[in-house]
């Protein structure tokens, strides 16, 4: 998918991460477990489930608006260990204000297993998109 997080995130092109769909506020997102994002136990590494989240976030606050909208503040828990691969973030708006938006995400295992919620504040900035819109 074609968008402003796609473009310029390259942490999210490191971790092979998919943006499988971005529209206003909603974001549905993927990466496959490869030895470079498991730990020490053959499990999903906390950051790379973290770092899915957080594109997954990114990508529908971002989606279909004409100024920059970055992190405020995270929150995440690790639920169960993701261990069957691809993990899937889905991000949805629970709350958007003119500038303070907070969006919950949901991770999910290749099983539909949810291993990870995290709700993640984004500050809508005054800063256009390099674009002049996220697409």
């Amino acid at each position: 998918m074609d968008n402003f997080v796609a473009k310029h995130d390259k942490l999210m092109r490191l971790l092979n991460i998919t943006i499988e769909e971005a529209r206003e506020d909603y974001s549905r997102v993927s990466m496959p477990l490869t030895s470079d994002n498991i730990n020490g136990m053959g499990m999903a590494h906390g950051g790379a489930i973290f770092s899915l989240a957080d594109i997954a976030f990114g990508s529908a606050a971002n989606a279909g608006k004409h100024h920059c909208v970055v992190s405020l503040t995270s929150h995440i828990e690790f639920l169960r260990p993701g261990s069957a691969g691809p993990l899937v973030a889905e991000a949805r708006l629970v709350r958007g204000g003119q500038h303070i938006m907070n969006y919950e995400v949901d991770v999910f295992d290749a099983n539909e297993v949810l291993i990870a919620k995290c709700l993640a504040t984004g500050f809508r900035t005054t800063l256009p998109h390099p674009s002049g819109t996220d697409e």
